[in-house]
């Protein structure tokens, strides 16, 4: 078995230069300089706490020590722990999936949470989430792990929706995340970890290096520059595989996923069930160059660009194949195989733009001064992944490695119709490309009426965006039939197990386009009262135009009491990739009514356009329209003491999803109306369901100084969400959209089992608790997560009830960091994630192999140590 271990050094190169200039400069006399800003902007750990609650809308602020302060070190991660109305599962032998993972909102959609990076709108990642999406199959969103930790100064989470200001896609709520953006002392922060689970092998060790430097340039300007490296070692919880493996009847004697006597030569466990290998490295940089000084209320002109670039590889596995399996040629991998992916992912972003602000305000038009600010940019996104597959083969091309032996249709080898292509080992299955282009112009001002508490605060904005999305087809080993019989004498599968790659005909590239104005107004009645109106056109070059608004409200019952609530309208185009992905597999297989004969065949998802996805209904996608409410409280009953309580509801209208296999042999519709092509099994995507999505959020914090050095601080947050189907009399087997071509069988684009983990298989509530003590140069934290109960209907099995449920029980898992600064700028950190080593429910499913659910909320990857140390 090949082992194509990630070599970090073209990755870390870069890391390590500007780290190793980090910590050289930090005893040098510019540090000490650095500590007074010359642009007079914020610190980045001095948030003003209370700010969480001056809002119209429910939201959460994040500081950069709080998000260090997790002990993670990916960003989705990091907004998992921090967020609990947040759902980051570890899906596993997903394709392409397990390499870039979908983050949910609220129990909504990858797609529907917007991503915006220093304000501005962040690209999707070009995957397509076919067999990890979860309750939301083939959605895309965007890779939060794309940028790195030390290169944030805060995050604000804003959890109503958000079309009508900010566009498409803010269905569920906006991420809005902000890099630093200060003159600042180079800092390095290295940090290494490692699972000590107590009934697996210990495993997962990780390291991760990051350097960043925030320098002077001119006399007020400032280039902020991050990167970072990191390399993870697999993470494995698979239980050994009891079937034969080699010749019938060498099974080995397997007791709840643990071998008792062993009768073959196959490694156990051969499967991996876990986080992969990975290696990452990131590089960003943001730059704010003043260009004309600031004069009392006469604005000031600010050139500003902001991006950056990263890379990561990713290997994870799919199942194994046995030596014994006719998808395997023993003179190839006699033990047999495990194939695994390896996808190499770029992600690019440059925004660059001139904006003209007025004093006391560098980055909102709006915000406290008299006078027209405006703001022009424009900026490119695109991220792209390329994926190969190793220790696999095609079986259809025989057992022959040095030359080729596949005799092609004709089964002779030899003739004209030979393929001409030895087996290999290793596949190049095509690429995945997303990209986009924005070009936006805001103005704003503030005016004085003479009406109400203060001046109206007056936006407007245009925008133009094309998104481009493209497939490459792979190598044509990776999706030719070969014709060579198995090594039974029977049909070989055709392609690469267990990832085929694009074929021509499915690859292509696919442009839109689209024009918006927007508008917002800020009115404070009175001093009580502030009133906020959005309004947004926007028009798209395929699905049309869409006018939605949003009205919100700040109410200040008392001195220490705030309500709020809004109530908007969203919409979002189906993504471009929604529109056109294709993936099929083309093979043959034994003519069960004619024996002797052979029948082509094709499998797996076909663009909403292809004549067979049209034979069984498929149709041009209409947008997701959507209507949001929220309505909340926020209290600070006595000094440092904040409660925050806000309740929402958001209705989907023709939710975008990837259909089931509808798939031939059943005598039923499907056989009919797929008669006339070599289709067995079809998927596409389809305006499937209606959706609802409501809960609550609540959170408090509160903080009292012990002493003149010490303070102790208490946190709490809770969400408690729950996401339905809208189906007709309440009955899941009846939620999907009726389909013209299936009619009575329409349930089988998205069915009943579908609809169940919609609802089920995300927690209904999760909570998380932690506090805090600092005295001096020490600190100590505790934390503890709280997870609720998930549900799934089991696959029917002989005896077994069609509707029996298995729960996935609540868990605790519970941090604890120690903070030290052992000399002056040096701090060092110790800590652990779940502690306790608690495991999600044990489910021992496919024989025991794999014993945890890969949805399970709580992850299952064990108790996680981790020490950093931290130089600035």
């Amino acid at each position: 078995m090949t082992d194509p271990r990630i070599s970090p050094a073209p990755f870390v190169l870069g890391t390590l230069l500007l780290a190793g200039a980090a910590t050289y400069s930090a005893a040098t006399p510019r540090a000490a300089e650095a500590q007074a800003d010359p642009s007079g902007r914020t610190s980045p750990d001095t948030l003003d706490r209370a700010a969480r609650e001056r809002r119209t809308a429910s939201g959460e602020l994040f500081s950069r020590a709080e998000i260090l302060e997790t002990g993670q070190v990916e960003f989705a991660s990091v907004l998992s722990e921090l967020l609990p109305s947040a759902y980051f599962p570890r899906r596993q032998l997903a394709d392409l999936t397990s390499g870039i993972r979908p983050f949910q909102l609220r129990g909504l959609s990858p797609d529907h949470t917007l991503v915006l990076l220093n304000g501005k709108r962040r690209h999707a990642t070009a995957v397509v989430h076919t067999l990890g999406g979860g309750a939301f199959p083939g959605a895309s969103g965007v890779d939060t792990n794309a940028f790195p930790l030390q290169a944030i100064d805060r995050v604000e989470v804003v959890r109503d929706g958000g079309t009508a200001r900010h566009g498409s896609d803010a269905i569920a709520g906006v991420i809005a995340v902000r890099l630093r953006n200060t003159v600042s002392a180079p800092e390095f922060i290295a940090s290494v970890g490692h699972h000590f689970p107590d009934e697996w092998d210990d495993d997962g060790l990780r390291y991760d290096l990051s350097g960043n430097w925030g320098l002077a340039v001119g006399r007020a300007g400032v280039l902020n520059l991050t990167g970072a490296f990191s390399q993870r070692e697999p993470v494995n919880r698979a239980g050994a595989d009891g079937r034969d493996q080699i010749l019938p009847g060498d099974a080995d004697f397997v007791d709840q996923g643990l071998v008792i006597r062993k009768h073959n030569e196959v490694a156990q466990p051969n499967h991996l069930w876990g986080d992969g290998e990975s290696s990452n490295f990131m590089l960003f940089a943001n730059l704010e160059l003043p260009l004309t000084a600031v004069r009392g209320d006469s604005g000031g002109t600010e050139l500003y660009a902001f991006g950056g670039y990263g890379r990561r590889r990713e290997l994870h596995s799919d199942f194994f194949v046995r030596s014994m399996d006719d998808r395997n040629w023993p003179g190839i991998h006699p033990l047999g195989s495990l194939p695994s992916f390896d996808t190499d992912t770029r992600d690019v972003s440059l925004v660059t733009g001139l904006r003209r602000s007025g004093a006391g305000s560098r980055h909102r038009a709006e915000a406290g001064f008299t006078g027209w600010s405006w703001d022009l940019s424009a900026q490119y996104g695109a991220n792209r992944i390329d994926n190969e597959l190793f220790d696999t083969l095609n079986p259809s091309l025989g057992p022959c490695l040095e030359s080729a032996c596949a005799p092609g249709a004709d089964g002779i080898p030899g003739t004209a119709d030979d393929p001409g292509i030895p087996n290999r080992t290793r596949f190049s299955t095509g690429a995945l490309e997303n990209h986009q282009f924005l070009a936006n112009a805001d103005v704003g001002r503030r005016i004085e009426t003479g009406f109400g508490a203060g001046p109206l605060s007056l936006g407007l904005g245009a925008t133009f965006r094309v998104d481009g999305y493209r497939i490459l087809a792979g190598e044509p080993a990776s999706r030719i039939d070969g014709f060579h019989p198995t090594q039974s004498g029977g049909v070989a599968a055709a392609g690469a197990q267990r990832f085929t790659g694009f074929r021509p005909e499915e690859s292509g590239s696919w442009y839109r386009s689209s024009v918006s104005l927007h508008g917002d107004v800020d009115a404070p009645l009175a001093r009580w009262l502030l009133v906020s109106a959005t309004g947004r056109y926007e028009r798209f070059s395929d699905v049309g135009g869409t006018l939605n608004g949003k009205l919100a409200l700040r109410l200040a019952l008392s001195g220490t009491a705030v309500f709020r609530a809004s109530a908007s309208t969203g919409f979002r185009p189906p993504a471009l990739s929604q529109s056109h992905y294709g993936h099929v597999t083309a093979g043959r297989r034994a003519d069960p009514d004619e024996p002797g004969s052979i029948l082509g065949f094709e499998a797996g998802t076909f663009p909403v356009d292809a004549p067979e996805a049209r034979a069984v209904g498929a149709s041009p996608l209409r947008g997701e329209r959507s209507r949001s409410v929220g309505a909340g409280l926020a209290l600070t009953p006595a000094d440092e003491l904040h409660i925050t309580i806000d309740g929402y509801a958001t209705e989907v209208d023709d939710a975008v999803l990837l259909s089931n296999r509808l798939a031939t042999g059943a005598g039923g519709l499907v056989d009919h109306l797929l008669a006339d092509f070599a289709a067995e099994s079809v998927r596409f995507f389809s305006n499937a369901v209606d959706l609802r999505s409501y809960g609550i959020d609540a959170g408090v914090t509160w903080g009292w100084r012990l002493g003149y050095a010490s303070r102790l601080e208490f946190g709490a947050s809770a969400n408690w969400g729950q996401v339905r189907g809208r189906c007709p009399d309440g009955d899941i087997a009846a939620c999907a959209k009726e389909n013209e071509a299936l009619r009575d069988e329409s349930f089988r684009i998205y069915d009943g089992f579908d609809v169940f983990f919609l609802e089920e298989g995300r927690p209904d509530w999760r909570g998380r608790f932690k506090t805090r003590f600092t005295s001096g140069a020490f600190e100590f934290g505790v934390g503890a997560n709280i997870y609720g109960s998930q549900e799934e209907l089991r696959a029917l099995g002989v005896g077994e009830h069609p509707h029996r449920i298995r729960l996935l029980e609540p868990k605790v898992t519970f941090d604890a960091g120690v903070h030290i600064d052992v000399a002056e700028r040096w701090r060092l950190t110790v800590g652990g994630e779940n502690l306790f080593d608690a495991f999600p429910t044990r489910v021992d499913a496919f024989g025991g192999i794999f014993p945890y659910r890969s949805f399970s909320a709580m992850g299952f990857n064990g108790r996680y140590l981790y020490a950093r140390l931290q130089v600035s």
